[in-house]
């Protein structure tokens, strides 16, 4: 707070001048900025609570055409979806940017990421290791559950089988 009378530099919360010992004017401070963006704040988090816990908002991955996928757009902790190769699929697959792990009748398994197939006719997308002895054949697609759109993983088994899997919320 500058004195009006001699110029001296005070500090905010001094009411007299500490060099001619006038009296300092008040500057009365608004709460309306603080409260703003304090309720600002709380609605958006009420806002993105509700939205998550309905489903609005989700942790799928962006949708990427099969040509285009990356190991790195499906990273993250993947469950089965409930109604789509229940007992023939591991229940998660976790999925890092350089390797694949998965637990199959208790059993853990990982195998590191060498190579990345595009197998044109079925439109998919093999990730494996350098032998390809261990490897995952997947597809993304955009589908609908429960009313809404997600976009999950399809992952390729024996027979044809193919288990669907939603990436879990973080």
């Amino acid at each position: 707070m500058i004195c009006p009378t001699c110029g001296y530099q005070n500090l905010p919360k001094d009411k007299f001048c500490k060099q001619c010992g006038m009296r300092l004017p008040q500057v009365k401070s608004s709460k309306l900025p603080l409260v703003i963006i304090l309720s600002f704040l709380i609605f958006t988090a009420l806002g993105t609570g509700v939205a998550y816990h309905f489903g609005v908002i989700n942790n799928d991955p962006k949708y990427v055409k099969y040509d285009k996928l990356q190991l790195t757009d499906i990273t993250g902790k993947w469950k089965i979806d409930d109604g789509v190769g229940l007992n023939k699929f591991p229940k998660y697959i976790t999925i890092t940017p350089s390797e694949v792990k998965y637990e199959d009748d208790g059993e853990n398994y990982s195998f590191k990421v060498d190579k990345r197939i595009i197998l044109e006719p079925g439109k998919l997308v093999m990730f494996s290791n350098k032998d390809e002895s261990e490897h995952i054949v997947v597809a993304l697609n955009k589908d609908k559950l429960d009313n809404i759109d997600r976009v999950t993983l399809y992952v390729a088994g024996q027979d044809d089988n193919w288990g669907s899997y939603i990436r879990e919320r973080k």
